[in-house]
């Protein structure tokens, strides 16, 4: 089974890099990264949702059995990837797993962050955790990254809520027992969203568990894409 991966706003996809070493050989860790980032850094960010999504689905092999993964910003991509995948009439994910992220119809917390002046949105993601305090600090970094985050935030402005619409796959949700952004209540709606089987899973952590509860996490994905293969 191919695994593949979708990160966080502003985040490459090399933040899954570590991910094969916890997983048997017969899944696939593959990272899919995003325009302006990590491999594509040369290219222009995308701030659209259907050309985002046409980008990712050229790099799908859906002719074998695969599962997919998102984080916060990355699930809402990764159900709206799965959404077109049907809609194309190509073979469905065995599993959507999506972390650290409120429903499809729910508001994003970082809706409006793209309207934010640069200081502004730097003491956002300061606040936030997720981002490095050295890349914070570092004025040419912030130069390239900042127009990436924007890029993502305005996906996220734009994807208002009460979207319609499920996947015909099992959907597992996982939630950090210390996230304020995703709470339990919020990783539970998606249960609306598939007209397959629902799991929730807590994992220990807040927000960005993908990082400090990373085999946890990893543990969890694994048992995710046995339990939809055999469905």
């Amino acid at each position: 089974m191919n695994l593949y991966c979708i990160p966080y706003a502003g985040c490459s996809a090399r933040v899954y890099d570590s991910w094969q070493q916890h997983l048997p050989d017969h899944v696939t860790v593959v990272p899919l990264e995003l325009p302006g980032r990590g491999s594509r850094c040369v290219e222009e960010p995308i701030d659209e949702l259907p050309a985002l999504l046409e980008d990712l689905y050229r790099q799908l092999d859906t002719g074998t059995s695969y599962a997919l993964f998102g984080h916060s910003y990355g699930a809402l991509i990764a159900f709206e990837l799965a959404r077109l995948v049907h809609s194309e009439g190509a073979r469905r994910p065995s599993a959507l797993l999506v972390s650290a992220s409120r429903a499809p119809r729910l508001p994003a917390a970082d809706a409006d962050s793209h309207r934010l002046s640069d200081a502004e949105l730097v003491e956002r993601l300061a606040a936030l955790g997720g981002t490095p305090k050295e890349l914070l600090e570092n004025e040419e970094l912030m130069e390239i990254y900042l127009p990436v985050i924007r890029a993502d935030y305005r996906i996220l402005g734009a994807y208002g809520t009460g979207t319609p619409g499920t996947v015909d796959c099992p959907i597992t949700a996982f939630y950090g027992d210390a996230d304020d952004e995703a709470d339990l209540p919020s990783v539970e709606a998606w249960a609306d969203y598939t007209n397959g089987p629902f799991r929730v899973e807590r994992i220990p952590g807040d927000h960005f568990f993908l990082h400090s509860a990373e085999r946890e996490l990893v543990a969890a994905v694994e048992a995710a894409c046995t339990q939809g293969a055999l469905s």
